[in-house]
């Protein structure tokens, strides 16, 4: 009785094409979810510690562009979405969800040559939504006064990844493949969630961020 049965409805429609080693993808849908609670969808605001139950209306567009030219793969996409909650025992009116990631674009290239793979990602998307204090008056009766919920974004998100591998043969019966990566060529500081905390009467900011250049390299060995 206390947590519903998670019921959805979805529209979509698309075309595809293909010719000459070309693929042209378009997708567009929308969705209505009823019966989420508040409790699942990681709310870190005044809705943190709140029961309540809802729904949400999801729109957005999903577009494809790819074309290979041996030995190399290229493809871009783009994605819009517009997800917004109501909880009628929250607000008034419906707010953006907490995942209304509106636009987000990957763009990526690979090269194949025998035994030899490199490839190339681009990734870019607009900042999620948060929740923060009236910068007036951040503090009532000690506990934080909010703004208008998930009504400011963070900053947009960027990310170029680029990985190498080999493929060799060390004997008749065994083979090996070697691997350079590195996540975050730019090392781009990308801000992933914001919150806020009451400590020594006082805001306190917590920022998280995603890892900034990091390598990788693998070894592996079959027999």
């Amino acid at each position: 009785d206390d947590i519903p049965i998670i019921e959805s409805k979805q529209i979509s429609s698309g075309i595809n094409f293909s010719n000459n080693g070309w693929l042209l993808s378009l997708d567009g849908y929308y969705k209505t979810v009823n019966g989420i609670t508040s409790q699942s969808q990681g709310f870190q605001n005044q809705y943190e510690f709140v029961k309540s139950k809802g729904s949400y209306k999801a729109t957005g567009v999903d577009i494809l562009f790819r074309k290979q030219i041996k030995p190399v793969n290229i493809w871009i996409s783009y994605a819009y979405m517009n997800n917004h909650y109501t909880f009628d025992e929250l607000e008034n009116e419906s707010f953006p969800s907490n995942y209304d990631i509106n636009h987000t674009v990957n763009f990526g290239t690979s090269y194949t040559n025998n035994n030899f793979k490199a490839a190339v990602g681009f990734n870019w998307h607009s900042g999620r939504p948060i929740t923060v204090p009236i910068e007036d008056a951040p503090i009532v009766n000690q506990n934080i006064n909010y703004a208008s919920t998930n009504a400011v974004n963070l900053k947009d998100f960027m990310r170029l990844d680029i990985s190498t591998q080999y493929d060799f043969k060390i004997s008749n019966k065994m083979k090996g493949k070697a691997g350079v990566s590195v996540w975050n060529l730019l090392d781009k500081e990308n801000q992933v969630n914001t919150f806020y905390r009451v400590k020594n009467e006082a805001i306190n900011q917590v920022l998280q961020r995603s890892l900034g250049i990091t390598p990788n390299v693998s070894l592996r060995v079959y027999f």
